[in-house]
């Protein structure tokens, strides 16, 4: 692969093969019919776990034999979903698929499918007159095939459908149960029957059903009595791998005037701040430059005087936006449009992505077959109120990071996706936004009428400085299936920033010297091995025919076949962690061994568990860099330290330490929305962000509508003379306190909801740490426990750490750096257990 999967991306990846195998070998042993369903909300990179899944069949795992000879057949209901799909897994694949591989269905006419192949089906394709059948629905014949379509997918099913799988991508379409649902191509593909030209199609024995909304898929595939295997991704752990940005900004008009061209305008100066914000993240980082794009979703019967307006407001705007910036992908015409002297040229929404030339799409229906675009920022819909549902959706597909990776940034607006929606009033914004949350598959913060709050002039920058070195916890953003190659994406970071000199060479040196010093240690086990290896002992057993049974055994040696020795040492390449065999393989090789006899001698390490030693080994040079180098890390900025500080961690908790991220600026929401009402938020003094230059200056607004105890904490803390400036710490992400903590056997995050500073004398600023929280709750002990750990280890930090709750009517607070809480607070696992610590050792609040 040429990403490095997110941890999530991972399990899918090892559950689906897992999942496949089992389906294989079910149908093998008695026909079983399975279908696997992989469900991904938005953004969670399905086709690259797919990519990594059909690496997987084809070039085996450390866990799994290859299977060369699966053939594959993936069903779209779109010509450019197949090939942006293609281009998908050409991308990130990185060479691990050979390209070659891959094939529409109608390149070949053979009596069945080839193995090895993974072949491209759209639907269209397969319809009643398509030229894809050799013999048309009326009986005549088409002369240009031998094969149709349909009966090569068939034959392949009945010679050798244990070697063949079917890949159902957006599987939610065409499944429904009920009688009313006329069966879908891919619904007969995957569950049998008569097809649009009367022959007879047997079911599919595997199915793989990628979906972000799977639940018809799922009830078809148990209706059609299949085993259903689920793989499931949490768009929670999407959201948290930084692939989806982290807000949607919605901007509509309070007033009854139209005011479209005003929007329009905001809409250009948002794109052209957001370039200006990535060209600043390029020049700082490194990390490629992303040109952002505007979408102007048109009215439906937009006119072309119409037309010449939107163009010229973009214009005069921003000048750089004109000729080949703009495009438009209206269903019609699909080529050059004509607006009054200027011509826009047409671009297929599948191609908007890969040209950078294009800063303007126009569009008039949403963009949702093959439109997948990252870098589109800002919207503005022209569309009508009752489009909501249809803008909610297309809103849910900007919210990609283009960069595909967390942005490290302070400047917050590379996190925000900006939409402006000038026809609607309050009561349609409302519909939006319910649309937008309800929608489980974007899991993505919604900000109405939202303002930019900058750091307080107010609270001194000491206080600053002491949030963004805040200790703190993160979840491993990469997951590495072994320590070396966490060691090999170490030193090649380390590499980068000029901290290590060519440390990608050094690690493989590294490794080779300490397999070697293994191999002398061991030698004399290792040789025996090789000989094992090298030669096979073969029995004879004579068997006498007409008389009392007699058996004759004898034995004699054989050198092993060079065909069988290759297959071991393959097996050996996938046993030893990454490269590692191949690198000892070569330097065994530059010493003037011979190269089955170091072949043999990688499978006899192999065989005997070196991979352990390899791990330790790696472990152990990570370790010896984190020691040498770290201090130095600590000096670069910010985006580098987030980059090589995870790669110390050898813990076997996947969260490792960090710290706060003090952002610049940020947006927050004014507005929430009520009921079918929309009310403003209320506003708090002394914050350490405060709106900037508007009404209500110098003040913070802050949502207690989920909480009124948020509100009563926030009244007894702002009271204390003491107070120079206080924290909502958000409930995710690198600008947030976050604790670990274990429930239920996983390792979570826990974000307690402020932060208060107060000067404690002699200009020390001392920290509080407040978190009012329901008792009754299965995880507020552990919750409470981590935290009460995090300040006592943090004691130099923090000064009070309060847990808050409410027990018959009145506020309790306990303090967690007491000694010994911590494991008080881990024994009371249920609700009666903690009303009776906070009676006991608690206070009165506030």
């Amino acid at each position: 692969m040429r990403f490095t999967l997110e941890p999530y991306q991972t399990r899918a990846v090892d559950t689906a093969l897992m999942h496949l195998a089992k389906a294989r070998a079910g149908y093998v042993e008695d026909g079983e019919r399975t279908a696997v369903g992989l469900t991904a909300p938005t953004g969670a990179g399905k086709t690259v776990i797919a990519t990594a899944i059909l690496e997987g069949i084809y070039n085996g795992t450390p866990a799994r034999e290859p299977n060369r000879n699966m053939t594959v057949l993936w069903i779209t209901d779109d010509p450019a979903l197949n090939n942006q799909t293609i281009a998908k897994i050409h991308q990130a694949s990185g060479g691990g698929i050979d390209m070659n591989r891959i094939r529409f269905l109608g390149e070949d006419d053979h009596r069945t499918l080839e193995p090895g192949i993974i072949y491209f089906v759209h639907i269209q394709a397969l319809q009643k007159n398509s030229t894809l059948h050799a013999v048309r629905a009326d009986g005549s014949r088409n002369d240009k095939r031998t094969n149709g379509g349909w009966d090569m997918i068939a034959n392949t099913v009945r010679e050798r459908g244990e070697d063949f799988v079917v890949i159902w991508d957006e599987a939610h379409r065409g499944s429904g149960t009920s009688k009313t649902d006329r069966k879908s191509i891919a619904g007969t593909i995957v569950g049998g029957g008569q097809t649009n030209i009367g022959t007879v199609q047997p079911p599919a024995p595997v199915v793989l059903g990628v979906s972000a909304t799977p639940d018809r898929f799922d009830a078809a595939m148990r209706a059609a009595d299949r085993t259903m295997r689920l793989v499931e991704v949490k768009a929670g752990e999407v959201r948290e791998s930084g692939l989806l940005k982290d807000r949607i900004l919605l901007r509509s008009v309070g007033e009854s005037q139209s005011a479209d061209n005003t929007m329009l305008e905001l809409a250009v100066d948002d794109l052209r701040a957001s370039a200006n914000s990535w060209r600043s993240h390029h020049e700082a980082t490194g990390d490629r430059l992303v040109d952002p794009l505007l979408v102007v979703q048109v009215e439906p019967k937009v006119t072309e005087a119409r037309l010449a307006e939107i163009l010229s407001v973009i214009e005069t705007a921003w000048p750089e936006l004109s000729d080949y910036a703009v495009a438009h992908a209206f269903g019609d015409p699909h080529g050059p449009l004509k607006v009054g002297d200027r011509t826009v040229r047409y671009l297929p929404p599948e191609a908007i992505s890969g040209d950078d030339r294009a800063r303007v799409v126009l569009f008039k229906s949403a963009l949702t077959t093959g439109w997948d675009c990252p870098r589109a920022e800002v919207l503005v819909s022209f569309q009508g109120k009752e489009s909501y549902t249809e803008i909610a959706q297309l809103i849910g597909r900007l919210v990609r990071t283009p960069l595909a990776k967390r942005v490290d940034s302070a400047d917050d607006r590379l996190s925000e996706v900006s939409a402006y929606l000038p026809g609607f009033r309050t009561e349609h914004v409302i519909r939006v936004v319910n649309a937008l949350t309800e929608d489980e598959t974007v899991n993505v913060e919604v900000m109405i009428t939202p303002v930019m709050c900058a750091r307080s002039p107010e609270v001194p920058n000491a206080i600053f400085e002491l949030l963004d070195t805040l200790p703190s916890y993160a979840r491993q953003k990469s997951a590495f299936n072994t320590r070396t190659a966490q060691l090999m994406r170490l030193a090649a970071a380390l590499t980068e920033h000029g901290i290590v000199n060519q440390g990608s060479a050094k690690a493989r040196q590294w490794i080779v010297d300490q397999m070697r010093a293994a191999d002398g240690q061991r030698s004399f086990e290792i040789d025996s091995e090789v000989k094992d290896i090298l030669s096979l002992t073969i029995g004879t057993t004579m068997v006498a025919y007409g008389e009392v049974l007699m058996q004759s055994q004898g034995k004699s040696e054989a050198r092993t076949n060079e065909r069988d020795l290759d297959a071991y040492f393959r097996r050996a390449q996938r046993m030893l962690p990454d490269g590692s065999a191949n690198w000892y393989f070569n330097a065994l090789c530059d010493t003037g061994e011979d190269e089955v006899d170091a072949a043999a001698r990688l499978t006899a390490m192999a065989t005997l568990g070196f991979k352990d030693i390899i791990e330790d080994q790696a472990a152990d040079l990570i370790a010896q860099w984190r020691g040498q180098f770290r201090s130095d890390v600590l000096r670069r900025p910010r985006h580098i330290r987030n980059q090589i500080e995870p790669l110390w961690h050898l813990g076997g908790s996947p969260m490792h330490p960090t710290t706060v991220e003090a952002r610049d600026v940020y947006s927050a929401a004014t507005e929430r929305v009520r009921g079918k009402t929309i009310e403003s938020v209320a506003r708090y003094p002394r914050h350490l962000f405060v709106i900037d230059g508007k009404s209500k200056a110098g003040e913070f607004p802050v949502d207690t509508s989920r909480s009124s105890w948020e509100a009563e904490v926030l009244d007894a803390e702002l009271g204390v003379e003491t107070l120079v400036g206080w924290y909502r710490n958000p409930s995710s992400g690198r600008h947030a306190l976050a604790v670990p903590y274990v429930f239920g056997e996983k390792y979570q995050l826990m974000h307690p909801d402020f932060l208060f500073w107060h000067d404690d004398g002699d200009s020390v600023f001392a920290m509080d740490i407040v978190d009012p929280h329901r008792h009754d709750l299965a995880d507020t002990s552990a919750k409470w426990a981590a935290l009460a750990r995090y300040a006592q280890d943090h004691s130099d930090r923090v000064r009070r750490c309060a847990a808050i709750t409410k027990i018959g009517g009145h506020f309790r607070a306990l303090d967690l750096t007491t000694k010994g809480i911590e494991e008080r607070v881990a024994a009371a696992t249920n609700a009666n257990l903690i009303e009776a610590l906070f009676e006991n050792d608690g206070m009165d609040y506030p």
